[in-house]
């Protein structure tokens, strides 16, 4: 299912296909992920993320929660 994406940070909409993983039995976000968000916010490991549905709003809110660090870069 396509769903709205609203990133809190930058003011910006986005659209993403979330779709439920079977062999896991849980849920992803696809299609422009990546683009519109990895490489957009420069978002690397150790950053945390965080989402919330907005049932007003009918769409996910998205936001840098925590940056990463030179020490989440060593371990």
């Amino acid at each position: 299912m396509e769903v709205e994406i609203w990133d809190v940070d930058t003011q910006s909409m986005h659209s993403l296909v979330f779709k439920r993983w079977g062999s896991s039995r849980s849920y992803v976000f696809m299609a422009n992920w990546i683009k519109d968000f990895v490489k957009r916010r420069s978002l690397k490991s150790g950053h945390e993320v965080g989402f919330h549905w907005d049932p007003y709003a009918n769409r996910f809110d998205f936001s840098v929660l925590k940056a990463a660090t030179e020490e989440d870069f060593s371990n």
